[in-house]
């Protein structure tokens, strides 16, 4: 792409040549994106409220429920960053709408299947939608505001991520209980319909200059700071995952948790995770580095200690809070770290925000992949402390570029 002295916004498009929205539909409109966002990821983990209920409904065992989340997660890695670059220069109006229908129809299909093999299919339909929605959600938002609201429209875009977990889960945890587990996948079709049509309202039929060129990918590749950034994010988001895929019989089998007490367990994870996700953006715009490391500390330590909270009920919400909190504030600061990272790097916003999901997504997918075949052989009660030890190595790695940033 050819040079400009003009200050470049996150979506890589010149803020001389922005339109300008009026201040109500901007903000429907960054709420309607972070709608999208829970309704996807509410999607993908959905598996984690009912896996139990799932795998005995499909016939297979926990291990093969909990690869339900992994094959998504490994089709969002393979897909997010040249589905994103095909479609990319859609006006994000048609785009957003189209891949919300999929999610829509995958989640139909889910609802309506009675063997493993078809809910495998609809996973991977859904999978190829949700790599584009989150690559181009958060730079269409922040395409929208002003640049000194661009942390702010990442936390709310990134909140429904958030959110997904202190509500979407636990509530369809909650209803898999009263109503069986494909009651839940006909609600979240349902759910998106109506960001569907909350989108088609209000987010503007806008084309963001397509950033995902092969150029960009190769400047990306050859940054250390972004390369740092996705090394942390594949570590820390593997080490979440691997934990959080399998929570419900962890706290069942270890903890001798009920349904019920499960579903308030994951409805206070989740509350931490909102509260942080918001809380987190004034650190991610003063001190970005810093924030991370103390944030990925936190989560090392929760994990850590999880096994010796298993039989203190205290002791097990606190374990929670802080794990909420701590992963709450990841996807805030990462991306932010990708976000600045790709400041130096003209029209990269889209394509190192789909490398970044890319390798999130395929971090979820090893995380479940590896959770489900420890389960199998040994059982949850080791899970906690394998999570731990990835978490470690992406702290390790943040605390070691810190060192090489400041000689």
């Amino acid at each position: 792409m050819v040079g400009t002295a003009t200050p470049l916004h996150a979506s890589g498009t010149p803020h001389s040549q922005k339109k300008t929205y009026s201040k109500f539909r901007t903000v429907c409109a960054v709420l309607a994106l972070s709608l999208g966002c829970f309704t996807f990821v509410s999607t993908e983990l959905m598996p984690v409220g009912v896996l139990p209920s799932m795998a005995q409904g499909l016939g297979v065992s926990l291990g093969a429920a909990g690869y339900l989340i992994t094959v998504f997660a490994f089709v969002v890695a393979l897909t997010a960053a040249p589905l994103t670059g095909m479609l990319g220069g859609i006006n994000r109006k048609a785009l957003m709408t189209g891949l919300l229908a999929v999610c829509c129809l995958g989640n139909l299909i889910t609802f309506l299947a009675s063997g493993y093999f078809v809910v495998f299919l609809a996973r991977i339909l859904v999978a190829g939608a949700i790599g584009v929605f989150w690559s181009t959600a958060v730079v269409t938002a922040v395409h929208l505001v002003s640049e000194r609201n661009a942390v702010r429209a990442t936390s709310i875009v990134f909140g429904g991520v958030s959110l997904a977990a202190v509500l979407g889960i636990p509530a369809g945890t909650l209803l898999g209980e009263m109503r069986g587990w494909h009651s839940v996948f006909a609600a979240l079709s349902l759910l998106s319909l109506v960001a569907f049509t909350v989108i088609a309202w209000s987010v503007p039929a806008v084309r963001i200059s397509k950033t995902s060129t092969r150029n960009a990918v190769a400047s990306i590749l050859r940054n250390g700071p972004l390369l740092a950034v996705f090394a942390t994010t594949a570590l820390v988001v593997t080490g979440n995952f691997l934990s959080y895929t399998y929570i419900t019989p962890y706290l069942e089998q270890i903890a001798g948790e009920s349904s019920e007490s499960i579903s308030l367990l994951l409805l206070v994870y989740g509350g931490a995770g909102v509260v942080a996700n918001f809380a987190i953006g004034p650190f991610a715009r003063s001190c970005l580095q810093a924030s991370l490391g103390i944030v990925t500390a936190l989560l090392v330590i929760s994990l850590a200690v999880m096994g010796l909270a298993s039989h203190n009920s205290i002791l097990l919400v606190l374990v929670l809070i802080l794990w909420g909190a701590a992963y709450g504030a990841l996807p805030v600061l990462l991306q932010t770290a990708v976000f600045k990272g790709a400041s130096a790097i003209e029209g990269s916003a889209d394509a190192a925000t789909a490398l970044n999901v890319a390798l999130f997504n395929g971090a979820v997918g090893f995380g479940s992949l590896l959770g489900g075949v420890i389960i199998n052989i040994a059982g949850p009660l080791p899970i906690p402390y394998v999570s731990a030890a990835f978490a470690l190595a992406g702290l390790i790695v943040i605390v070691a570029t810190r060192k090489l940033a400041s000689r």
